[in-house]
């Protein structure tokens, strides 16, 4: 409300009504105001107007427009400040990756093999020795590509010769022992020597008590000699108490040996659509820009920086990831072999796919590792397993991780436990692997940087990754010195 003075110089109270639509980025709006004369003097308003010489307008005049733009309120301020043109773009891409969340495993294998070929391809295109062997750029592209796909075929060839036989024997194997009785006397047996007969005997009752539905029965046994008939009574109590344990475990192998094959096929799919990427990316790389200047322009100038940031990190990350994987299990597998470990191949891969999760990988590789050296030769071997294990998994953390990849990565385990439950069941086996380079990414841009561009966190991120540089500074909140209150200590710790 503003007061304004009428021709006869009474105070006037004026009531303006802004339009709801008004948009302070348009032209200020025509408002109709209301001119209402103070109740004190609106007679002697009337009177002064009225014998006024410079009175020359009506009373009707008291309506009157206004050109003066009107402040927007705080809840237009909140909704001109609503991105909805991204929203809309970023919700139409998420609806299309849920549609085709089927072909996830596709996909990355090919965002894979195309990252890595194209980048061996450009890194050895400049060699001064490939350039002067091959000096035409066209066709010393496509001798690289050629290389680069055949070692790989040579690799997957030798691998499948040497190892899938005996993986599938050993898979097999281990399926059975899972779903045998004597499993259990023999692991009653490997207990008795290992413990003593005064722990197996507590340890005997404590089964029949969980077992046995006459508890009197259990309560009256007597120590006795052991024998062999003893041993494998109680290993058949065991083994009906963990029955339903040992059968998931068998159907949870069982089904890793299945998905072999569609891997396999996905493997191999992704091999072929990678080669046509990197044998033809200068084209596709022009193709793809053309949509700058297309309809869909809009939709590529918010989507394709941040894809393209987002796959060169997760590039790089997987790329020294995966050197991590081949060292860990070639330290792994030398263990085994010199500790005499059957099924090593089968372990051997086991190992090598979990070295793709974080935290998790190094406890569920080590399950199978350990049961084998526990069924075969007793609690000395498993603990000679763990000590092995855990001085590989040592060299990995304080050696390879600062040298490769650095500790940038390393969250609060709860978080990333909590990613990694979330993203298996919406992704499966490669959420595991996208889940953590993805929440860093989202942390830095959303909560440490939020000042920067995605531009700029991608490019520390992969500063961080190849070590050239140290890192930006986090944003300090106006008024104090350390993250925004908001954040959790968790975060705050990195």
């Amino acid at each position: 409300m503003r007061r304004l003075a009428c021709k006869g110089g009474c105070p006037l109270l004026v009531h303006s009504r802004p339009s709801v639509f008004a948009s302070t980025y348009a032209r200020p709006p025509v408002v109709t105001v209301t001119v209402q004369p103070s109740r004190t003097c609106r007679q002697a308003c009337r009177l002064r107007c009225s014998s006024s010489p410079t009175a020359s307008a009506s009373s009707d005049q008291l309506t009157a427009t206004s050109s003066t733009p009107i402040a927007p309120t705080e809840l237009q301020s909140l909704i001109n400040a609503i991105p909805f043109k991204k929203l809309a773009i970023w919700g139409t891409v998420a609806a299309l990756a849920y549609q085709l969340h089927d072909f996830a495993g596709m996909v990355l294998g090919t965002f894979i093999v195309t990252f890595i070929g194209n980048s061996f391809v450009e890194g050895a295109h400049e060699a001064p020795l490939v350039q002067s062997l091959l000096p035409k750029p066209t066709v010393r592209r496509q001798v690289l590509v050629l290389l680069y796909f055949l070692m790989i075929l040579g690799v997957f060839t030798l691998l499948g010769v040497l190892t899938i036989p005996d993986i599938a024997r050993e898979g097999a194997d281990f399926v059975n022992r899972l779903q045998s009785d004597n499993i259990w006397v023999i692991l009653v047996e490997k207990m008795r020597h290992g413990v003593g007969d005064q722990v197996m005997n507590s340890l005997e009752k404590a089964v029949y008590l969980a077992t046995s539905n006459d508890i009197a029965v259990a309560a009256v046994l007597e120590p006795q000699v052991w024998s062999a008939e003893r041993s494998t009574q109680l290993g058949l109590a065991v083994s009906s108490m963990l029955k339903g344990y040992t059968n998931t475990a068998a159907k949870y192998t069982a089904v890793f040996l299945k998905s072999v094959a569609k891997f396999s096929l996905q493997a191999l799919v992704s091999l072929i659509l990678g080669f046509l990427f990197v044998w033809d990316m200068p084209t596709i790389s022009r193709g793809i820009s053309t949509l700058r200047h297309s309809r869909l322009a809009p939709v590529f100038n918010e989507v394709a920086p941040v894809l393209t940031v987002f796959g060169q990190l997760f590039g790089k990350a997987l790329q020294v990831q995966a050197q991590i994987a081949v060292v860990n299990t070639a330290l792994t597998a030398a263990g085994m072999w010199l500790l005499a470990i059957p099924g090593m191949g089968l372990l051997s891969l086991f190992v090598f796919l979990c070295s793709f999760i974080p935290i998790m990988g190094c406890i569920i590789s080590t399950i199978p590792i350990g049961f084998v050296a526990l069924t075969e030769y007793g609690f000395v071997k498993l603990a000679m397993i763990i000590i092995m294990v855990a001085l590989v998994h040592f060299v990995e953390a304080y050696a390879l991780n600062p040298a490769i990849y650095s500790a940038h990565l390393k969250l609060h385990p709860l978080m990333v436990l909590s990613v990694l439950l979330v993203a298996e069941h919406n992704l499966g086996v490669w959420g595991l692997l996208l889940a953590v380079p993805s929440t860093v990414f989202a942390l830095d841009y959303l909560i440490r940087y939020p000042n920067k561009s995605i531009r700029e966190v991608g490019e520390r991120e992969l500063s961080v990754i190849k070590k050239q540089a140290p890192p930006l500074p986090p944003v300090q909140p106006e008024g104090g010195n350390g993250a925004s209150p908001g954040v959790a200590p968790a975060l705050q710790s990195r």
